[in-house]
């Protein structure tokens, strides 16, 4: 059985650092806990590293685009 860092990354199909995944499971965790309570479900592990994968690829997206940004700005 895989490990829930293992499975977020071939979720995500990249590969996901420590660093990237603490940042992200909490974020997660708490999508998870409020899609349960929201629909009365109880979306376990599976769920939760797809979720992390998820979260990993917006906060990726975020920092391409705030450098890009970044650099936008510096070149003014």
């Amino acid at each position: 059985m895989l490990d829930l860092h293992t499975t977020a990354e071939e979720r995500a199909g990249t590969p996901i650092s420590e660093d990237e995944y603490q940042q992200a499971l909490p974020v997660a965790r708490h999508k998870l806990e409020y899609i349960n309570n929201l629909n009365g479900t109880h979306h376990g592990e599976p769920y939760l590293a797809i979720l992390i994968a998820e979260t990993v690829k917006a906060q990726r997206l975020t920092q391409y685009l705030n450098a890009l940004y970044d650099l936008r700005e510096m070149a003014r």
